[in-house]
């Protein structure tokens, strides 16, 4: 009993530490902002030339029957919270390894980087929705604010991308948060929820060591689940993704986005 309070009281500290790093992130990105408006005030703003092609991906096929994942070495990348200043270097490194990822968002993150939002959809990246406080106190005060939550990051991606997406990631993952009426709460509005089963740490492990633990995993994996790997938007994510890409690529695993039709992946 006294074990399983320690872990719980552990778990807390976590979910803190992570939630005060996500705060601080748009507080400085803000800021910046805030900063870069000043400066160009008195310059004329580069009109954005639209685009002409509606971005592959835009009819939701949540309401096809669900399918399993396909046979054979493959696994689904996902980063979560952002996107950030390091998302387009991201983008590149997938590119060279031929790789395809999905994105969980936050919507405060994808005002400050839309360009960033709609550059995963043209290179044929998955996009989802994490929210848009990633607070536990606000997100799960009721099934209404989280899907709330949900909804308001979603409109963001459709008026960005004309990409309407049904895919979502709880902050923290769904066990123990979602509970039986926010999940009621999400199907009712056609939500396809994804948790994961191998999870980096790289929030913590930010020396790198998150892709040995991520190796791992993927060694020790005996489920018949697809495999889905937590990573998020992050320098430090970055600056060892390539190690992670380059074991996958070598050891000949397909790296894709996840899709609508699938059957996702939950905690028990």
């Amino acid at each position: 009993m006294q074990k399983h309070e320690e872990k719980l009281d552990q778990h807390k500290e976590d979910i803190e530490k992570h939630e005060q790093k996500i705060k601080q992130q748009q507080n400085d990105v803000e800021k910046k902002n805030e900063d870069t408006k000043q400066e160009q005030k008195s310059e004329e703003p580069a009109k954005e030339k639209p685009s002409e092609e509606k971005p592959s991906g835009d009819k939701p096929n949540n309401e096809q029957p669900k399918v399993q994942a396909p046979a054979g070495k493959v696994v689904y990348l996902t980063f979560d919270d952002g996107p950030h200043a390091v998302s387009k270097d991201i983008l590149k490194l997938l590119k060279k390894y031929n790789a395809k990822a999905t994105f969980f968002m936050l919507e405060p993150n994808m005002k400050n980087y839309p360009d960033a939002v709609k550059a995963m959809v043209n290179e044929g990246h998955t996009v989802g929705v994490h929210g848009v406080t990633h607070q536990v106190s606000k997100i799960y005060r009721s099934p209404a604010s989280f899907v709330g939550e949900m909804n308001q990051a979603i409109a963001f991606i459709q008026k960005t991308t004309n990409v309407q997406t049904h895919l979502i990631r709880a902050p923290y993952g769904s066990k123990p948060y979602v509970t039986a009426p926010f999940k009621a709460a999400s199907d009712k509005e056609k939500m396809i929820l994804w948790d994961w089963n191998i999870d980096s740490m790289d929030w913590k492990l930010t020396n790198g060591q998150y892709v040995d633990k991520v190796i791992q995993q993927t060694k020790q994996f005996k489920s018949k689940d697809p495999l889905i790997v937590l990573m998020h938007e992050k320098p430090t994510t970055l600056a060892n993704l390539e190690k992670l890409l380059k074991y996958y690529k070598d050891n000949g695993y397909e790296m894709k986005a996840l899709d609508e039709a699938m059957i996702p992946v939950q905690f028990k």
